[in-house]
């Protein structure tokens, strides 16, 4: 999905463009930085927020999504917000049951099983007009941003959520969905046809109502092809070199990450060795800095602060010499 910076007539003008400029090739006086995970239980307003509701009726609720994306963002000088919200919305339109369980994860308690299980299936083309609820929290937020940085948006890709509705929940092997792909070739076929032709409007739906930018995450195994496919960000994990990453995608592709997150447990002072390291690796030019996955709950606000701060300082200095 390529960024997009017009939407809906009325929203307050964008102050910090740093990170769409970074996207889009462009020069900026420092690195712009976000983290994945940055509204999450890391944060105690997060949690007090969290408490009053279960996980996928906080997702619902507009108002609360719009909170929780804000609250990063009054601690930290971040250069970009992204809406709170899940992935799993998407198979939940679709008409399936999920639970967010504690101390698990998502669970489906009626996993697809069989090719029949598709017929259960809502019409994709229903999906957008279900998750209503996410554009008004974009809208929302975007106009509470107040044009202080960009609002990115997001959804998880097909494969992703077939993993999740074949396999009931998260995994490690995969081992359900991929025998869907070798045992049942055809409803694979067709269940990735219908979660694409829902997520296609959803997408769009979002930069309709606000988001501007969305970008591929961890596709490192495919950062040729991805290249290629006209994403102008492309995220890295932090298993990948920045130099190999740079000669597979070319100068074109604007590359994310990719520290990974728990770097964040060492001292302050060795997360700015850390945080220099990976800037004089990549180079000033179409880079964003993040972390290689998402915050994780132990980690010590601080500590991200002193990430954030660390990326402004040390490319500036880049820039400078």
């Amino acid at each position: 999905m390529e960024a997009n910076e017009c939407g809906p007539q009325g929203f307050p003008e964008l102050k910090n463009d740093t990170f769409l400029r970074a996207a889009w090739g462009e020069e900026t006086d420092y690195t712009p930085v976000w983290c994945m995970r940055q509204a999450g239980r890391y944060l105690p307003e997060f949690r007090e927020t969290r408490a009053a509701q279960d996980f996928f009726s906080t997702c619902r609720s507009p108002e609360t999504c719009c909170e929780l994306t804000l609250q990063p963002l009054r601690r930290f000088p971040l250069d970009a917000a992204i809406i709170f919200s899940d992935i799993l919305v998407v198979p939940q339109a679709l008409g399936m049951e999920v639970t967010m369980v504690p101390g698990k994860g998502p669970s489906f308690p009626e996993p697809l099983r069989e090719e029949q299980d598709l017929q259960r299936l809502r019409d994709p083309t229903t999906v957008a007009s279900e998750l209503g609820y996410v554009f008004q929290a974009i809208t929302l937020t975007r106009q509470r941003l107040a044009g202080r940085v960009p609002l990115i948006g997001f959804a998880g890709a097909p494969w992703t959520l077939m993993t999740y509705m074949v396999e009931g929940g998260g995994s490690s092997t995969m081992a359900q969905a991929k025998r869907w792909l070798y045992q049942r070739p055809q409803a694979s076929h067709q269940l990735l046809r219908i979660l694409t032709d829902a997520l296609v409007p959803y997408l769009v739906g979002q930069v309709a109502a606000g988001a501007q930018i969305i970008f591929a995450k961890d596709g490192h195994f495919a950062l040729e092809e991805l290249a290629q496919a006209g994403y102008e960000v492309v995220g890295l994990d932090w298993t990948v070199a920045p130099e190999k990453a740079r000669d597979c995608v070319g100068k074109t592709v604007t590359l994310q990450g990719n520290l990974d997150p728990c770097a964040l447990y060492a001292s302050e002072e060795e997360i700015g060795q850390l945080v220099q390291e990976m800037l004089n690796d990549f180079g000033p030019r179409r880079y964003i800095a993040n972390l290689g996955h998402g915050l994780y709950p132990d980690m010590d606000p601080e500590h991200v602060g002193a990430f954030v701060d660390a990326v402004h300082k040390h490319s500036r200095l880049l820039r400078q010499n």
